[in-house]
């Protein structure tokens, strides 16, 4: 089993006192996780006003203070479109990347997505992928094979229910 640790995720720092978000705090936080037992880690950079960002000086803060810390632990980040809502800009800003990540998390029911999975795979970048429905998940294998969505909200719920009988484990 593969255990990844998210260490901040899209929240604001003002949400929780131990929210780490410089890349310092990063860093210190990474290392008690994988002291834990994570062995994946992935983040959301934030530049110096705390927002997230995709611009490289803060992707590179935040990856070698991580790296440093926690030599060999792969280190993911965010690409999320609500971190740079122009498609073409985000694109620019990922482009730009002097320090690439171990990985990078795609969302597939974003725009743009086939830019920047082209421009992860020619630097050697994992991608994950970010599913968040059957849709998504056709796009990674559009012979009507279905894969696992993120499930978001009541588990109860009849639509929930109606998603988790629609997904199969995508054939590989």
């Amino acid at each position: 089993m593969l255990l990844q640790a998210c260490l901040n995720g899209s929240r604001t720092p003002g949400e929780h006192p131990a929210l780490p978000i410089t890349p310092q705090e990063l860093a210190q936080d990474a290392q008690r996780v994988v002291a834990a037992g994570a062995c994946a880690l992935h983040v959301h950079p934030r530049n110096v006003q705390g927002e997230q960002s995709l611009e490289a000086q803060d992707i590179a803060a935040a990856l070698i203070a991580m790296r440093e810390r926690c030599p060999g632990i792969p280190v993911g980040v965010s690409t999320a479109l609500w971190i740079q809502p122009d498609v073409g800009r985000r694109l620019q800003q990922i482009q730009a990347w002097a320090v690439q990540p171990d990985f990078a998390s795609v969302n597939f029911s974003e725009p743009g997505i086939a830019e920047l999975c082209a421009h992860f795979l020619s630097c050697h970048v994992g991608i994950e992928a970010g599913i968040w429905s059957v849709e998504d998940a056709q796009l990674l294998c559009p012979e009507e094979a279905r894969s696992f969505a993120l499930a978001h909200g009541d588990p109860a719920s009849s639509s929930m229910q109606e998603t988790a009988l629609s997904v199969t484990v995508l054939r590989l």
